[in-house]
């Protein structure tokens, strides 16, 4: 526990429920090696829905829905992500600040205590996504993506039937394996569905699915 000097800021409340959730949710994201943008691609939100909730700044609620679909991401129980906080008081204020210091980017949590001083709550580090990967692994992970997308249009995977992008992303790993990501994927079903191109799919917001894509 780190107590830090008093800073006179009124901070984001929330309850501890939903900051335990954040919190576990970070967690798992950067231990499965996934940006902000591609979790927010793989639950069918559009790509600043986890920055926006992972950085405190506002009350933005999670829906069960989306809890549903990040148990299967990280292949655990969606009760996994609630943890019962007894003893305390049912919110907490708090500040966050992200740093980019060389090829991560550092995220620290601050809870802000009833006097003004400030604890810190967590530190944690990612690898910068935007630093991942060379062009070269780029252009080649791309064309993976594309030839798998590519496969699944000629097989008619997505004819008639609402496919979601998690659902898109692990066929596309199980034909193809881990040099399978979520973000080249995103980029060709963006090219298919928003390009300058020739339009093979359709992409609309589900009302409970999120984002899905559907075969023209």
């Amino acid at each position: 526990m780190t107590i830090i000097a008093k800073r006179k800021e009124k901070g984001l409340k929330i309850s501890f429920t939903t900051f335990d959730l954040i919190y576990f949710i970070q967690m798992k994201r950067i231990a499965s090696g996934l940006s902000q943008e591609e979790l927010s691609f793989l639950i069918g939100r559009g790509s600043s829905f986890i920055e926006e909730r992972e950085a405190f700044k506002s009350n933005k609620e999670l829906w069960l829905g989306d809890v549903s679909v990040m148990s299967k991401i990280f292949d655990c129980r969606p009760a996994e992500f609630f943890r019962s906080v007894k003893g305390k008081a049912n919110e907490i204020r708090l500040l966050s600040r992200q740093m980019i210091k060389g090829d991560y980017i550092q995220y620290e949590v601050f809870g802000l205590r009833e006097d003004d001083s400030i604890e810190l709550l967590y530190m944690i580090n990612e690898e910068d996504p935007v630093k991942k990967y060379t062009e070269r692994e780029r252009s080649v992970l791309l064309e993976l993506s594309r030839i798998e997308i590519a496969a699944l249009l000629g097989e008619r995977y997505f004819e008639g039937v609402e496919r979601s992008p998690f659902d898109i992303f692990r066929e596309c790993r199980k034909r193809a394996g881990l040099l399978i990501k979520a973000d080249f994927v995103a980029q060709v079903l963006n090219d298919y569905s928003l390009g300058s191109g020739p339009l093979v799919l359709k992409k609309y917001k589900h009302k409970d699915r999120g984002f899905v894509y559907l075969g023209l």
